[in-house]
């Protein structure tokens, strides 16, 4: 059993019923998840059952694409989409220079933010879900009113493209990365810049804050990871690559550890303090796509052009589990908010839904017409 107990009122997700194997059973209040795709669209399903509940498209998609299998087929990408803090809305970034607002339960377009002249690298809310902001190769990024879909800021000031934008935890401050070789702390309420992060030697591919807000995580070409004090913009830690670059660093939900993921076939468990690397993760048999700690901390989720994700223990290093299934290279993989269940992306079209504890496949998420750039799971 993934779940220890039945819970009233929480839904269930079981595997099937093989001969010889007991029925798996996972306790979960995770009751949607979302995936963008190559193929133009977003879609909502419900990681239960399987079922596309809906799908996202826009009208100018609806103008060149057709309609196969009931879904909107077009020449755009998809390059993100994720739940409002509240999961009552769905935000996609794309390659047709907008982002869009949605409705989760109904999957009804809100709002177009229109804006950018380039196509747009990422987008995202704020905690408390009143704002979103969005990166993009015309060098900026912008904030705008989510529930006007106002633009409010437009964040100029990187001389290249910005390859990603977050808001702090408190939602004061954006941090955004870009090709520039330099990150930007940005006054959420101004707009103003309060910080420029120098010091990478190459484009710079990714920043995140630690989950107190004090630090930031960066990532270069140069193969290097930099972590910063956010205050005074002060480099206080260097984490080197062994070999090809990194390709993204997140913190542990304490804050005390870092995880990248390189084009290496490793991840790195770090210390955040000192520097120093706890653990090398060895046995993807190619490059490292994303890694992701669960919620608690204790263990480790990364994704391979191998076509397999692994499950790892944080403590030991060790592989415990390797969730084989996918039919080609996987993008993303994420755990759901409560630890029991992940979430794979893959470029075979589909999503899937893993046992956390036991690696177990529950359910292929299929319908999409081309690769997966991202998955998430609703918040709560």
């Amino acid at each position: 059993h993934c779940g220890s107990e039945l819970l009233p009122g929480l839904p269930l997700l079981t595997a099937g019923v093989r001969e010889g194997s007991p029925l798996t059973i996972v306790v979960t209040a995770v009751s949607r998840a979302v995936s963008a795709s190559g193929d133009g669209t977003a879609r909502i399903w419900n990681p239960e059952t399987g079922d596309c509940l809906h799908t996202l498209g826009t009208v100018g998609w609806e103008e060149r694409g057709v309609v196969q299998d009931g879904a909107l087929r077009g020449g755009r990408e998809m390059i993100a989409a994720v739940f409002s803090p509240d999961s009552t809305l769905v935000l996609s970034a794309s390659s047709d220079c907008t982002a869009k607002i949605w409705s989760a339960s109904s999957g009804e377009l809100i709002h177009t933010l229109h804006g950018h002249r380039r196509r747009l690298r990422s987008a995202s809310f704020s905690p408390d879900g009143a704002l979103a902001v969005t990166a993009s190769d015309d060098r900026t990024a912008k904030i705008w009113n989510v529930e006007s879909g106002e633009c409010l800021h437009t964040l100029q000031g990187h001389s290249l493209e910005v390859s990603s934008a977050v808001f702090s935890p408190d939602g004061a401050t954006v941090l955004t990365a870009s090709l520039d070789k330099t990150a930007k702390i940005w006054c959420a309420q101004s707009g103003k810049c309060l910080q420029t992060l120098k010091g990478h030697r190459w484009d710079v591919f990714s920043a995140v804050f630690s989950p107190d807000g004090t630090l930031a995580l960066t990532t270069s070409e140069d193969r290097t990871a930099k972590v910063w004090r956010v205050e005074s913009g002060e480099c206080l830690q260097t984490l080197r690559a062994q070999g090809p670059r990194f390709i993204s660093a997140v913190f542990s939900p304490d804050g005390t550890l870092a995880l990248t993921a390189s084009l290496n076939p490793v991840a790195q468990i770090w210390r955040v303090d000192s520097g120093k690397c706890l653990h090398t993760l060895r046995g993807h048999q190619n490059s490292v796509h994303s890694a992701a700690f669960s919620p608690d901390g204790e263990r480790v989720i990364t994704a391979s052009q191998d076509k397999e994700a692994k499950i790892w223990s944080v403590e030991s290093g060790e592989c415990l589990h390797t969730l084989s299934g996918h039919a080609d290279a996987l993008r993303s993989a994420t755990y759901s908010p409560e630890g029991k269940l992940v979430l794979t992306a893959s470029d075979d079209h589909t999503a899937r839904v893993w046992c956390a504890e036991t690696g177990e496949c529950l359910r292929t998420l299929a319908g999409h017409q081309d690769r997966l750039h991202s998955v998430a799971f609703m918040l709560h």
